[in-house]
């Protein structure tokens, strides 16, 4: 039988109070539930703990011990306690933040300086990947993910809306033309996505028109993808806030193809602590004051394609 906090806190309250009459008191309980609770932790640690000697009584080496051990116990929680509610209410320490590769420039650009300055004491380490955090089980404090979360538990704000465009290269397009409708993107060369990357809509829409064309490459990545391009080769589906900023590109078709809804996810534990509640609030600030630049006129192209 493995001894229990509870019963740890009768040994002190007893230490304390000198009696059985007053530790009840001190726990707010009556006198039989501390005798109750003594002679439960007694036998779980198979030793007297105390001697009784009518209203008084002295304690036994195995309860000094005991009492020895609880005290500390007791200033071990006192101490993880203050160290919680102090994490919750101060803006410092570390916040985790889980975003695609793609939106680390932007953010270290406009938002980490701000955060930086107007909290000093405030880290933040940005994790760049495709891999989807596990927020319940602490692999980020905050996710921006592109589709809507549907684990429990979760607090998730819709803050952007990620238009994307078809791109070119100038070169390629005055060497090779452009297309007038989606149908004719199977005569072109194609930079398409790995199945890996298929679950993000926009990284699979150009498979629906690549018919039998034989001039494919697969990337893994939108970093290799706009590089591959912007020398020239070939056509690819880009985020519009990424690829209208590189001088070389050019869109294919004038509005969007496809349009990623984008959520600030934080776990609803973490909702109350303040450098999580600062950080998210900076991030869902920053995007809605720039949707436009995000969104890239988010209207959706049709009439050029049977599936437009």
């Amino acid at each position: 039988m493995t001894p229990e906090w509870s019963d740890f806190k009768v040994l002190l309250a007893l230490a304390r109070a000198g009696s059985v009459a007053g530790a009840a008191r001190e726990l707010q309980v009556d006198s039989s539930t501390i005798s109750r609770r003594l002679a439960a932790l007694e036998e779980a640690v198979g030793a007297k703990l105390l001697i009784r000697g009518g209203r008084e009584f002295t304690w036994t080496a195995e309860g000094r011990a005991l009492i020895d051990a609880g005290a500390t116990m007791e200033a071990a929680a006192t101490h993880a306690l203050r160290a919680v509610r102090t994490a919750r209410a101060e803006v410092s320490g570390t916040v985790r933040v889980s975003v695609a590769p793609g939106f680390i420039p932007v953010l270290v650009r406009s938002v980490l300086p701000a955060l930086r300055e107007a909290h000093p004491s405030l880290r933040i380490e940005l994790d760049g990947g495709f891999q989807r955090a596990d927020l319940a089980r602490g692999d980020a404090d905050i996710a921006l993910r592109m589709a809507r979360p549907d684990e429990p538990g979760l607090v998730a704000c819709h803050v952007l809306d990620c238009g994307w465009c078809a791109y070119a290269a100038v070169s390629y397009l005055e060497a090779r033309g452009r297309p007038a409708t989606f149908d004719e993107l199977a005569q072109h060369e194609l930079v398409l996505y790995s199945e890996a990357l298929h679950r993000v809509p926009p990284l699979r829409w150009m498979e629906a028109y690549r018919g039998t064309a034989r001039d494919l490459l697969r990337v893994d990545n939108l970093e290799i993808a706009c590089q591959t391009i912007a020398a020239g080769g070939g056509i690819a589906v880009l985020p519009c806030f990424i690829a209208d900023g590189v001088p070389e590109l050019r869109r294919v078709f004038s509005d969007c193809v496809a349009v990623n809804p984008g959520w600030v996810v934080y776990h609803e534990a973490a909702r109350d602590t303040a450098r999580v509640r600062v950080v998210a609030e900076a991030l869902k600030d920053f995007f809605r004051s720039q949707q436009a630049m995000f969104s890239g006129g988010s209207s959706i192209s049709a009439g050029l394609g049977s599936a437009a």
